[in-house]
């Protein structure tokens, strides 16, 4: 990550407010304007926000020259940022917000870094003090942002002159799009924001997407012809619909099982007999003992750190070897990924593929067009016994566990799951609340489940707000949560209300911090400072205008679900469980 700094100062007693120069030049346009224009010109969809110093004349030319743009404000500037992310997640394009000053910007810091564990494009626009007060301990200011976001985002851009405004927002496009995707920070004094200069819009960059080289696809083949237990592991971002569906064909064809990496399981659709479940927090343990008996493991965009190797005992890198020298089972690892400092970094491949997750996909694809399965007769039987093992390990995963006490959360999602449509979007935050819908939901089509891998508590709210911004009226949108988390940025609830939208939020309120309370006991055998006190949520929610139930028993969810999916707006279904209610049981 590095730092642009622009050349040339900026005479502020020069500039005026957005539109055309003091000197009556209508082709010279303030700075904010140039941003405006240059958002709406590359087809953003929205921008999120809360108005501030450093920012008030950009969201004024949004509002004024690129009225298309949804300007959405939220309470809180991790809400906005997280909103941002999942937009970034849901539309093939960077999610934008724009953060004030420092007290803003600072605020933005956590949710930054989960577009970065998350692979979100993201852009942030930081609103700072101007450059003749700069290092003078400015009102509000911060002077280094990249010091503060470095360790954070891709990159870390400041702009100080207006005339280079189009050129660094075209580089933020392409750093947040390419590669392993994720955030991009652009810090912007006001003297450039009200400063004006020629108005020119770069083109839109093209963004690179290597592919599989056929001496590489060589070698694949003779792996996978080799392979008796071979596995796919997807994950990543980045995906377009065609080239999942071709990898579930390919994945068909070789009769290779897929799994996913943490969060993705969305990639695939989970009535596939290819699918047969996800790594990471919460695996089903007869997958894990699976992934070590594989002799071939396909690594696709998926990324190998701690969180998607998960093993026994909740060990990270534990899952697979790291070094290839000690792997049993004869293991091979293929690892595919659009991101050269992602591969080797931790596992030794035995063949390392620098490639975009579709490119790769097209040439398998185009490399298997005759149809032939990549094995003998003796390694594809032993492949369908293989598969059909897995699957049906899946399904008794899947039908699996209980919950204690009256309201038996299994039958919940059971239930909820029978009344989504498939396209459906399900979002979460982290808590072991989050482990059952990750469990008892069906996904059938990517792009319909958003959940941080950073472990941001207070998430899920936010992406909703930000999926109901860009998708289209009348989609299903649900954001699950416990009561801990629900609480983190409760305040969005206020948002979700006034911005108009329509969603469904489901609180499991066991009155605890459930995940570290279970950590706590098994580590310790008592706990210290996870139990919460009693907050009625209906009542709360009420408060804001939201339509509100209380459900206590099994019995009661069905009804509740029905009154609340035939309502509008923004609803609320408060599960009441014990607070031993953590994970499912056994």
């Amino acid at each position: 990550m590095s730092r642009e700094h622009t050349a040339g100062a900026v005479d502020p007693s020069a500039a005026t407010r957005a539109g055309a120069s003091a000197d009556g030049n209508v082709d010279r346009v303030s700075g904010a304007r140039i941003v405006a224009e240059v958002l709406g010109a590359y087809g953003v969809l929205a921008v999120t926000f809360i108005p501030g110093e450093g920012i008030l004349e950009i969201v004024d030319a949004l509002a004024v020259h690129a009225p298309q743009i949804a300007l959405a404000s939220f309470r809180h500037e991790a809400g906005m940022t997280y909103a941002a992310q999942a937009i970034g997640q849901l539309s093939g394009q960077p999610g934008v917000c724009l953060a004030a000053r420092a007290p803003g910007a600072l605020n933005t810091a956590l949710a930054v870094h989960t577009a970065f564990t998350d692979s979100a494009p993201m852009i942030l626009i930081v609103g700072q003090a101007s450059q003749a007060i700069s290092g003078r301990e400015a009102m509000l200011n911060v002077d280094d942002y990249q010091r503060v976001f470095g360790p954070l985002a891709k990159w870390v851009g400041v702009i100080d002159a207006p005339g280079r405004i189009g050129e660094m927002f075209a580089r933020a496009w392409h750093v947040a799009m390419s590669g392993r995707r994720g955030p991009v920070v652009l810090v912007m004094p006001e003297d450039v924001a009200q400063a004006h200069a020629r108005l020119s819009i770069p083109a839109l960059p093209q963004l690179p997407a290597p592919s599989i080289a056929r001496t590489d696809l060589d070698r694949l083949r003779g792996m996978l012809q080799a392979a008796r237990r071979p596995m796919i592991i997807a994950g990543g971002t980045g995906w377009q619909r065609a080239s999942l569906e071709a990898l579930a064909a390919l994945a068909r064809q070789h009769v290779v099982p897929v799994a996913t990496t943490y969060r993705r399981r969305d990639l695939i659709d989970h009535d596939d007999a290819v699918f047969v479940g996800e790594i990471g927090i919460g695996i089903d343990p007869s997958l894990g003992k699976r992934v070590g008996e594989a002799d071939l493991l396909i690594v696709l965009n998926g990324r190998l750190g701690e969180l998607n190797t998960l093993g026994e005992g909740f060990k990270g890198y534990a899952l697979i070897e790291p070094d290839a020298t000690q792997r049993g089972n004869a293991q091979r690892l293929v690892h595919i990924h659009a991101d050269a400092s992602e591969l080797n970094a931790v596992y030794q491949a035995d063949l390392a593929l620098l490639a975009q997750a579709n490119a790769a996909v097209d040439a398998w694809q185009e490399a298997s067009a005759t149809g032939a399965t990549w094995a003998d007769a003796e390694a594809l039987d032993a492949r369908r016994q293989w598969m059909s093992v897995l699957r049906a390990e899946r399904l008794a995963f899947v039908t699996g566990g209980r919950c204690e006490g009256p309201l038996d959360l299994r039958a919940v999602y059971a239930t909820l799951d029978a009344a989504l449509e498939d396209d459906a979007v399900v979002t979460s935050g982290a808590g072991a609340y989050a482990i059952w819908p990750q469990r008892y939901l069906t996904h059938r089509r990517p792009g319909t489940q958003l959940g941080p891998k950073s472990g941001a508590m207070g998430y899920g709210l936010a992406a909703a707000i930000g999926a109901a911004l860009v998708l289209e009226p009348g989609r299903q949108i649900v954001a699950i949560a416990g009561d801990g988390c629900l609480m983190m940025h409760a305040e969005e609830l206020e948002t979700a209300v006034r911005l108009g939208t329509s969603l469904l939020v489901l609180v499991v309120n066991n009155r605890a911090y459930g995940a570290i309370d279970g950590a706590q006991r098994r580590l310790f055998g008592r706990t210290v400072g996870t139990e919460l006190g009693n907050i009625d949520f209906a009542a709360f929610a009420s408060a804001f205008g939201v339509k509100s139930w209380v459900v206590d028993e099994t019995a009661a969810f069905a009804p509740a679900l029905d009154q609340a999916l035939a309502a509008s707006g923004v609803r609320l279904i408060e599960l009441r469980v014990p607070r031993s209610v953590g994970k499912p049981l056994a």
